[in-house]
């Protein structure tokens, strides 16, 4: 695919993945609510892996077996570099979604959120340091500006460093690492085989997580998953995040992400705090302090800022071949 095709998709792919931002936000409610469920019915304190790492296991297997049916063209074409990409980029975003639950297990939603918006400084110095690719200096103009609406978003200032933030700083760099490989890795490949392939290999390495951990095999046997899956209290939360959250969100990202530099992909994913903010406010009455509010606000100026700046800095220039662009074989 040229770039010439690829640079009338940058817009539309812009509104494809603030949607799955919005998917995403939502997910942190759904996810801690579901994972303390199985905890729960196992007999398991709060904070236990095997809730989330379970939950994550039965979404992703659910999500890959439901995209293969619906979409067609994920079972064509598959070949041992298919197979490859799939599982290398799955392999990042399992280490992140586990890192990821376990820390939402341990603190809020929100901050979790937040944290894994560090994304948004990771990304660049990885593409800097790692591939030699630094981004387009007026993204660095954002990187700054949603940094410090981040920092005021976690209350970093309170002095409250937990577990729970821990985990949440360590998924923020696995994601980065998963980001980067939406471009570099995916893009080389038929986003419908793509986005079945990493379902199914985070499906696969999170059920082998699952049985070593303790009442992991019990819960996995026919009798009992069907029971934890049929529990109101999972099975609502579950659907929502196989429906949205999975095959939503991650399958926009799969398709529409590697039109996109990855530095302002992670730009844009920093609207996903606001909404797993904006979600238990609306729904539990959890509100954001006055701060927290303003480095909301910051973050979407800083989106805004990049959209205007990278409008003008686009027009009436002569884009370098491959920029943005998807490659599919």
């Amino acid at each position: 695919m040229t770039n010439d095709t690829a640079r009338p998709k940058i817009q539309p792919a812009t509104l494809a993945l603030l949607l799955a931002t919005f998917f995403w936000g939502c997910g942190f409610t759904w996810a801690k609510a579901g994972g303390e469920n199985v905890n729960m019915l196992a007999g398991l304190p709060n904070g236990a892996p095997l809730g989330p790492v379970w939950l994550l296991s039965i979404r992703f297997l659910i999500a890959g077996l439901l995209w293969l049916i619906i979409f067609p063209a994920s079972r064509r074409g598959w070949t041992w570099k298919s197979v490859a990409r799939a599982a290398a980029a799955g392999s990042f975003l399992t280490a992140g979604l586990v890192t990821q639950h376990l820390g939402l297990d341990r603190g809020s939603e929100a901050v979790i959120a937040f944290l894994t918006s560090l994304t948004i400084l990771f990304v660049p110095l990885l593409m800097t340091i790692v591939l030699r690719r630094p981004p387009p200096a007026v993204l660095w103009i954002g990187v700054l500006l949603a940094m410090l609406g981040v920092w005021m978003m976690t209350g970093a200032s309170s002095g409250h460093f937990g577990l729970g933030e821990v985990l949440g700083v360590v998924c923020a760099v696995l994601f980065s690492m998963h980001l980067i490989s939406v471009n570099t890795i995916l893009g080389n490949d038929s986003p419908a085989r793509m986005a079945a392939g990493q379902f199914l290999a985070v499906g696969v390495l999170t059920l082998m997580i699952c049985l070593l951990l303790p009442h992991g095999a019990a819960s996995l046997a026919p009798t009992r998953a069907f029971q934890l899956i049929s529990s109101p209290g999972v099975s609502l939360n579950l659907a929502l995040m196989i429906v949205f959250v999975t095959i939503g969100a991650f399958g926009l990202q799969t398709f529409f992400q590697p039109y996109i530099d990855p530095t302002r992909a992670a730009l844009l994913y920093l609207v996903e705090p606001i909404f797993a903010a904006l979600y238990p406010w609306i729904f539990h009455g959890k509100g954001l302090t006055p701060i927290a509010t303003t480095g909301a606000a910051i973050i979407l100026l800083a989106n805004a800022l990049v959209e205007i700046l990278q409008s003008r800095r686009n027009v009436g220039r002569t884009v370098d071949p491959g920029e943005g662009a998807a490659i599919v074989d």
